[in-house]
């Protein structure tokens, strides 16, 4: 039987949405979707994969409505599991990357790297590296990793110090520069030191690196999250990065890191778009011990995608 509303309920309810919609964070709407990727079955190559060492995917862990998720299973002392590789989009300023997630199982408890630093899990690299470039050699990439049960945002910019003027910090000025440490320090966690080995050819380079980290754990063992994230390079001025690039990590739509002052690209970069993303996860140290995590319908896009109340239906207007 069809519903009676007035004029002005329906007017209320228009605002409503509006205010939903309104009350998002400054991420836009979804402008357009690069790709999704659903764990179904293990044609990664066919869907646009690369540099891929297979990826397994498991019918018997997924999040309702789906048939299967992508299973990363690191044995003790393992530093990879087989993933799905990396992904080419277009190239854009700003990315948002969506996806489900679960840490451990019901007899095995997550215990990640068992260290301060990794696993790393997600990345995004630049227009400005090669489609093969390595996770520590590229000028810039940012990624999604997690200590233990609390979310963290990655930076990582080794090959962009300027060694000669390594521990000046050069954030403010238009020499070239790297921004997540060896340069200058945005962010407390900022580090950097001399890569070993230092072998060809990377003699000499750092390893440079910041992190946002929540303020506390939100992860649940054994229990599916969903996890976004969103990134916006900074403008710049005149030469000179401004601070306004953005971070932000929703899990389970509570926004858990929200940084709007932070420099990802330098003054003389000032065109820099990310265009490729990385599922390659990876424990430097190799994990302490046989693990796993699950990852289900992934999707990556230039803005948050968002979604207000349901438009009301089968309504028929009063006189």
């Amino acid at each position: 039987m069809s519903k009676i509303i007035s004029p002005q309920v329906l007017v209320n309810l228009s605002f409503l949405a509006a205010t939903a919609l309104a009350g998002l964070p400054g991420t836009g709407s979804a402008q357009t979707i690069f790709f999704t990727e659903n764990f179904d079955d293990t044609s990664f190559a066919a869907r646009g994969w690369y540099d891929s060492t297979g990826g397994t995917v498991d019918s018997a862990n997924h999040i309702p409505g789906s048939t299967a998720s992508f299973n990363c299973h690191w044995a003790q002392g393992g530093t990879v599991c087989a993933s799905p590789g990396r992904h080419l989009f277009t190239a854009s300023p700003t990315v948002y990357v969506s996806f489900w997630m679960k840490l451990g199982s019901a007899t095995v408890t997550w215990q990640g790297s068992g260290k301060p630093y990794h696993p790393h899990l997600v990345r995004l690299f630049t227009d400005a590296d090669n489609q093969f470039v390595a996770p520590n050699g590229a000028l810039l990439q940012v990624g999604v990793e997690m200590m233990v049960f609390a979310p963290r945002i990655l930076g990582i910019d080794s090959m962009a110090v300027n060694v000669p003027l390594v521990g000046t910090d050069l954030l403010a000025s238009a020499t070239p520069h790297a921004v997540m440490g060896g340069n200058g320090s945005q962010n407390a966690s900022a580090t950097y030191y001399l890569c070993p080995p230092p072998a060809p050819p990377n003699v000499g380079a750092y390893c440079n690196s910041t992190t946002w980290d929540a303020a506390s754990p939100v992860y649940v063992n054994n229990k599916w999250h969903r996890a976004e994230f969103y990134v916006a390079m900074n403008s710049t001025s005149g030469g000179i990065a401004n601070k306004d690039g953005v971070f932000k990590h929703w899990i389970d739509g509570n926004l858990v890191v929200d940084y709007n002052n932070v420099q990802l690209r330098t003054g003389d970069n000032p065109n820099r778009k990310f265009n490729q993303f990385a599922l390659l996860p990876f424990i430097g140290d190799g994990s302490p011990i046989a693990q796993d995590l699950w990852i289900d319908n992934l999707i990556v896009a230039d803005q948050r995608i968002a979604s207000g109340p349901p438009a009301p239906t089968n309504l028929r207007m009063l006189p």
